[in-house]
């Protein structure tokens, strides 16, 4: 790999780690990104110098945000990869969705953990700046889940 795109594949694993996600995540769709050819996962791997198995799995979380395709290869029984190039679809199927579901499960917690305050009467001293926490958490969630949904944020990244 030369080296200017090795330098890329480093920053893009960093990239990716800053916002949460695996490393191998961004190294992996950089190199593709980069790539000129659809790559094989073996490509890839001894690109990246990771396991193969890793790189399968990665190759899979990357489809699923529509960030890579598999790509099939006519007389060739190996999948290959290639990078998504269009950033709006990326962000709505992967970036978008995958923060609206972890603000999902946040709700749930924020009630259920509501619900078990009401009921410990344990709790006494704390019980009030306990509950008004977690509604001011509820609050911030719920401003989080309407900005990431707004009608205008989903026609900007609109593919």
């Amino acid at each position: 790999m030369h080296r200017s795109v090795a330098e890329m594949v480093d920053a893009g694993g960093r990239t990716a780690q800053s916002f949460g996600v695996s490393r191998l995540f961004g190294q992996i769709y950089t190199l593709l990104y980069l790539s000129p050819e659809p790559r094989t996962l073996d490509e890839i791997a001894a690109a990246l110098g990771v396991s193969k198995a890793s790189v399968s799995i990665t190759c899979r979380a990357l489809e699923g945000w529509g960030a890579v395709k598999r790509i099939w290869v006519k007389g060739d029984r190996k999948d290959y990869y290639h990078a998504q190039t269009d950033l709006g679809a990326i962000i709505n199927n992967g970036l978008l969705s995958a923060v609206n579901k972890k603000l999902d499960t946040a709700q749930i917690q924020i009630k259920r953990s509501i619900e078990l305050l009401d009921d410990d009467n344990e709790a006494a001293g704390n019980k009030d700046f306990l509950k008004k926490k977690l509604v001011e958490a509820e609050k911030y969630r719920s401003k989080a889940a309407k900005l990431l949904n707004n009608p205008v944020l989903k026609h900007l990244f609109a593919p």
